[in-house]
């Protein structure tokens, strides 16, 4: 992973400052989401590059991080130990995003953090070595695409009112899913690396990163982040536990838990 993939939260920022904390409730959103947008592991091998060919077009073709690839995808030596996940818009049936958190299973599979900011991180309590690194992870490859994350495409397009703020919440909800991902495999130590203002946006629906190092200026601030997901439990907005259950349902088919069945069962 280059430096420059760290520079695609740019893009994204304009999004998740339109996120507020009662989003979900001052709205329908959260009730017609699920009919919008699918999330799903990313498991098999049609469906990983279907991922790479996604995060290719962002990253390599609209951003231009990346280099552009002759084979179309975006890939890297972490993605073999990696879990990914993605949103499918329904109705088009492509990809709308997608998220990864990478695994690290002895001491010679460093996480990406441990590279980059090996001697930025301040605080050494915080450092991915004091954990088990079977509990350890790192969110990373969050990609959106321009159709999707930009308002004026979106309008361009002439999708409704109801989508359109659907698609204002498929970069947070993709973030949900990696909280899924790490509470469900067991890895509850998570990593990130991200701009300090997307932290504070994610702290207000209660996603609570706390910054483990110094930030590294390169287009914009970039700084290291920790975060114990067990307590998102406790911290995320009840609206947005809402819409985390409801994705879980979907990424893991979930057929034993009450609450999930309902999320489901709305009828647009």
């Amino acid at each position: 992973m280059s430096l420059q993939s760290l520079a695609v939260v740019n893009d994204y920022l304009p999004a998740f400052r339109q996120i507020k904390p009662r989003l979900l409730s001052s709205d329908t959103s959260w009730f017609y989401f699920p009919h919008i947008f699918q999330a799903q592991l990313a498991l098999t091998t049609a469906q990983k590059h279907r991922v790479f060919q996604l995060r290719h077009k962002v990253y390599c073709e609209e951003m231009g991080f990346e280099p552009v690839r002759a084979d179309g995808l975006e890939n890297d030596q972490y993605d073999e130990r990696a879990l990914h996940a993605s949103i499918t818009h329904v109705s088009s049936g492509k990809l709308a995003g997608t998220v990864r958190i990478i695994s690290s299973d002895n001491q010679a599979e460093l996480l990406p953090i441990e590279k980059l900011f090996s001697t930025q991180i301040a605080h050494s309590e915080f450092a991915p070595n004091n954990f088990s690194r079977a509990k350890i992870c790192e969110i990373s490859r969050l990609a959106v695409p321009e159709n999707i994350r930009l308002s004026s495409l979106r309008s361009q397009s002439g999708c409704s009112e109801i989508e359109d703020a659907c698609c204002k919440m498929v970069a947070i909800s993709l973030y949900l899913q990696a909280i899924i991902m790490c509470l469900r495999s067991g890895r509850y130590h998570a990593f990130v690396i991200i701009e300090p203002a997307l932290a504070r946006i994610l702290k207000r629906i209660g996603i609570n990163f706390v910054q483990i190092g110094d930030a590294i200026d390169f287009n914009g601030l970039r700084a290291p982040y920790y975060l114990d997901m067990r307590t998102t439990e406790t911290t995320l907005k009840p609206e947005y536990r809402t819409l985390r259950d409801t994705l879980e349902s979907q990424l893991y088919k979930r057929k034993d838990s009450s609450k999930a069945q309902i999320s489901l069962c709305y009828s647009a």
